[in-house]
């Protein structure tokens, strides 16, 4: 009785350390995307393991995942994108698809940015554009029509690179207000004298916001919009005109 006890526990070992060796071998050897559905191999030893830093990480930087932590704070709506890398001059690493600048300030067309630049365009549509609107119209912003996002692109007459080739600038080319009034950035009539104040104000409010801030009046190419960006300077200089 003890023999035949003792060999029900020996095979009972044996079993498992087989089925254990079929587990291991599941992890060891990773199931390859080409096998039928059906002869797909069972693990029914250990469970599936992944090891930290092995192969490519899709991780998020640090100051990238708290940038879109303060986005949902100013209540910007956006999704993400893949990377984009159309040359070594132009691409965002982690880029997002912005549709409002604040909840109740949508932007249109969506705009491709980094999550920086994004960031500071909610921070002068809440903070300098909204408050303009009220204190000159009486009323709210409903919609930023956006001229460019990301393109990659050279600065006009130039060789060098556009901060749009980086989602790094946005151009506005007109704002609706609530009250269903249209405001197109383009100079306005000799006599439209609201109109040139609330532009007037909400370009000085946007000096500090942006590294770069043109208009009409800079040069022939920001004629009928807006043009904001984060241009790193040394030293931190702003250009504002």
């Amino acid at each position: 009785m003890r023999g035949h006890t003792a060999a029900g526990y020996g095979a009972l070992v044996v079993c498992a350390l087989v089925l254990g060796a079929c587990g291991i071998r599941e992890i060891a050897v990773p199931f390859r995307g080409d096998t039928p559905t059906a002869t797909r191999p069972q693990s029914w030893g250990l469970p599936r393991i992944s090891i930290p830093g092995f192969g490519k990480s899709s991780s998020m930087p640090a100051e990238e995942a708290q940038c879109r932590r303060r986005l949902k704070r100013l209540g910007v709506s956006f999704r993400e994108l893949p990377p984009i890398y159309e040359s070594a001059a132009c691409g965002i690493a982690h880029p997002v698809e912005v549709s409002s600048l604040g909840r109740t300030i949508a932007l249109e067309p969506a705009a491709t940015l980094n999550c920086a630049m994004a960031e500071e365009a909610a921070r002068w549509a809440q903070g300098d554009l909204a408050p303009a609107a009220r204190m000159r119209y009486l009323t709210g912003i409903r919609t930023i029509r956006q001229m460019s996002s990301y393109s990659c692109r050279r600065i006009n007459g130039s060789g060098q690179w556009s901060e749009h080739a980086s989602g790094n600038a946005l151009d506005i080319g007109s704002i609706e207000l609530k009250n269903g009034r249209t405001i197109d950035v383009a100079r306005p009539g000799f006599f439209a004298l609201r109109e040139k104040s609330f532009l007037k104000r909400v370009r000085a409010g946007a000096c500090d916001h942006f590294a770069t801030v043109l208009g009409p009046g800079s040069n022939a190419d920001h004629a009928d919009h807006f043009h904001f960006d984060l241009r790193r300077r040394s030293g931190g200089s702003r250009y504002c005109d």
